[in-house]
């Protein structure tokens, strides 16, 4: 098929994209060759989850996949991803590889298409085809152009590099759950469009654009760049980034349950972090992966968290694959309650940004309760089962503590109004 032919069809497309829900007995549990179980991985976000912040889960500048495909605020970006396709096909500069991509691609539409939790019947094969194609080709041109302008320092005439306001949202939308392509279809038009040995790795790649969008700002280690994985798609990947490399589920949990009225305080998991702090914990910023939450020594470490006007799309992306995807590891889920936990008010706003556990990007500290309050609404999960918790030993050693005598007796001196004592006892008149 032609480069002609492929800008016919997207022309004249004019059918929405409106796929219906696939029915239940197709989901198996039998492997592919690729060693994932045929389940869905990509999901339209559950309307009681949307409801909660419905523009965190639509895209606002470019359109992935089909589930968005025909929405008429996305359709300028089309234009962009015929323009790095055409660039692509130029760089391979040989019909017949043009023409084998093209083929390779129609060969995984079938397993593609069972990626989707919905059938989109009403797309024709070649449609279909030449979406995951163009698609495909601009999510790996784009990635290839920003490692070359921000790894190597190359000036590049490319328009959407010119812009402040482009790059940073198309990033954001290659990250919403609605918005992926199966990764495979990605290694696919990557091994078929890489002349070199040399070339940078495909999941690398992924890492270092949205690198910019990590909550922490800081650099991935190079153990989490080295990831050779197989990943669903890209908002998987970028999810497997976070995970705490040592971390393994301990035996000792299994099957466990938390008995709320004797092990869980205050309003999820513990008290806030006000109470927390007169009780006798200390909050220290902890350096690394964001999730790696640690007590020892009284010291209650938490990496630091930047908050800006992505933050919250980003979890809640992240959190509703973890709600989709019974097979990806519940790391936000927990990590989100925790937060909950700990933040009641802006006191404990205030607490945490004098660690330097929490640094905010134009929002006043009631926002942030807001946002963090709102993150858990809605989402499904067993406050009680301490397996599917990675901080089980965390928690039970802060109410462990909390319970002791040594914090018990830091607590009430906590409340002892001193000022008020000293006062009275100079001036007895004094109340």
């Amino acid at each position: 098929m032609t480069l002609h032919r492929v800008l016919e069809i997207v022309k004249s497309k004019k059918r929405t994209l409106q796929g219906k829900p696939r029915a239940s007995e197709e989901m198996t549990a039998t492997r592919d060759s690729y060693g994932f179980s045929k389940q869905w991985s990509i999901f339209r976000v559950p309307e009681h989850i949307r409801e909660v912040d419905e523009k965190a889960y639509n895209p606002r500048v470019v359109a992935i996949g089909p589930f968005h495909r025909d929405r008429p605020e996305l359709r300028a970006m089309e234009t962009q991803k015929l323009r790095l396709y055409e660039r692509l096909m130029k760089q391979i500069g040989d019909e017949a590889r043009d023409v084998g991509l093209q083929t390779a691609i129609k060969k995984l539409e079938g397993r593609a298409r069972r990626c989707y939790s919905e059938e989109f019947d009403d797309v024709s094969s070649e449609e279909f085809v030449q979406m995951m194609l163009l698609d495909g080709c601009f999510i790996v041109e784009l990635m290839r152009l920003y490692h070359k302008s921000n790894e190597y320092g190359e000036h590049l005439e490319e328009p959407i590099f010119a812009t402040r306001w482009m790059l940073p949202n198309i990033t954001r939308d290659l990250l919403m759950l609605e918005n992926q392509l199966p990764f495979f279809v990605l290694q696919e038009i990557y091994k078929l469009t890489t002349f070199s040995e040399k070339e940078t790795p495909l999941n690398k790649l992924a890492l270092l654009f949205f690198e910019p969008l990590r909550p922490q700002k800081g650099e991935y280690t190079e153990i989490k760049l080295q990831d050779q994985g197989t990943h669903h798609h890209l908002l998987a990947l970028f999810h497997s980034s976070f995970l705490p490399c040592d971390y393994r589920p301990s035996l000792r949990f299994r099957g466990v349950r938390w008995n709320r009225q004797e092990n869980l305080p205050g309003k999820f998991w513990l008290e806030e972090a006000r109470t927390l702090r007169r009780s006798g914990i200390k909050f220290k910023s902890n350096p690394g992966n964001l999730l790696n939450i640690e007590f020892e020594n009284r010291e209650l470490r938490i990496p630091t968290l930047f908050i800006d006007d992505s933050t919250g799309p980003l979890f809640r992306n992240l959190l509703a694959y973890e709600q989709c995807n019974a097979f990806a590891a519940p790391y936000f889920t927990c990590y989100a309650i925790f937060l909950n936990s700990i933040i009641n008010a802006p006191e404990d706003i205030e607490i945490l940004q004098d660690a330097g556990i929490i640094i905010q990007s134009k929002a006043v500290d009631e926002e942030v309760v807001n946002l963090v309050n709102s993150l858990t609404k809605e989402l499904v999960f067993d406050l009680h089962d301490m397996n599917d918790c990675y901080i089980v030993q965390q928690i039970e050693d802060i109410n462990a503590f909390c319970r002791s005598w040594m914090s018990k007796c830091i607590y009430h001196v906590s409340n002892i109004d001193f000022i008020s004592i000293g006062l009275s006892f100079i001036f007895p008149s004094f109340k």
